[in-house]
């Protein structure tokens, strides 16, 4: 049997030690009807918000554990790797929101789980600089040079610390899917037929510049800038480029700050704003700036992390130039 700290640790970290025990112990015989609803709810939820709320709760623990072994079942009965993707960074995202609140020896335990040996240090942790960049984000607040090393190690903060844990996440549960296909009961295989897919913004190839940066930056967080990028470049593209609806792109536009705010939560910037830029932009024909404009009236924003140098010189021509 496990105890209520090791439930709590389990619901907290779904993918731990701890709601492996849980599950065992549990051990449901059948396919339950209610663990596929529960299970496909979390993966809509991920797969449509791009991040999964995590709620305290004082009762309903064992069910939620299982429901994402059910969720990992699910999304790999889907058989697309781009949502495998996007449930793995939900699931980070929502571990981000738990460690902000949560103890720095569980903190140092679900390291330890993903075989990330960061230690407490003075006033934040340490991380040896190899595990560093295996698990830091891409973005040149995190790049090696910017980091004060002592001995090898990088010194972080809590908040960096968490960031560079949610990394490691995303890649462990990401890594352990798709569950073989053959392996899944038939009833969840049906199952996932019914779900709620998302609209997927497929980026260009690589070397196809022009407009297909913008794809880029949709998966780029950016720590400033937020409005004008929303009112000059995504809601232009997503509602004029890509054809989609206000409350579509509203939505992805609305996840993408949420991405942003992983770097720099500062912003104001709300659901309310994102729709009259959407409308706005529909009823009026704008057109997003190429990535040329863009470097001169965004000059805050490292376009270095969204293009490779490969690709700038076609990118950066005017939308009609040869």
């Amino acid at each position: 049997m496990y105890s209520q700290e090791e439930l709590d640790f389990a619901y907290k970290y779904p993918f731990s030690k701890e709601a492996k025990s849980v599950v065992s112990v549990i051990n449901p015989k059948h396919i339950d009807p209610k663990y596929i609803s529960m299970g496909r709810s979390r993966l809509e939820e991920a797969l449509e918000k791009d991040r999964l709320e995590y709620k305290e709760a004082n009762y309903g623990k064992e069910d939620a554990v299982i429901a994402y072994a059910y969720a990992r079942m699910l999304v790999s009965a889907l058989k697309r790797p781009d949502f495998i993707s996007k449930y793995a960074k939900a699931e980070a995202r929502r571990v981000v929101d738990v460690l902000e609140n949560d103890s720095d020896p569980n903190l140092l335990q679900v390291c330890n789980q993903l075989g990330l040996n960061m230690k407490a240090a003075n006033d934040g942790f340490e991380l040896h600089f190899v595990e560093f960049l295996v698990n830091a984000p891409n973005t040149e607040s995190f790049a090696l040079v910017n980091q004060g090393l002592t001995s090898g190690s990088v010194h972080l903060d809590r908040h960096r610390a968490i960031r560079i844990i949610s990394k490691a996440v995303e890649k462990a549960i990401a890594a352990g899917l798709p569950i073989s296909y053959d392996s899944i009961p038939k009833s969840i295989k049906d199952a996932s037929k019914g779900i709620k897919l998302p609209i997927i913004i497929t980026a260009m190839p690589r070397g196809n510049g022009r407009i297909g940066w913008i794809d880029r930056l949709l998966e780029t967080a950016i720590p400033d800038c937020r409005h004008r990028t929303v009112n000059i470049i995504l809601a232009p593209y997503l509602t004029n480029i890509k054809g989609l609806d206000v409350d579509k792109a509203t939505q992805l536009i609305s996840n993408y700050i949420q991405l942003c705010k992983t770097v720099n939560p500062d912003t104001n910037i709300t659901d309310r704003y994102i729709r009259y830029q959407c409308e706005y932009a529909k009823s009026h024909g704008l057109k997003p700036l190429s990535l040329k404009r863009a470097r001169t009236e965004l000059g805050a924003i490292d376009f270095r992390l969204i293009l490779g140098e490969a690709e700038e010189e076609e990118a950066e021509k005017e939308p009609g130039e040869n």
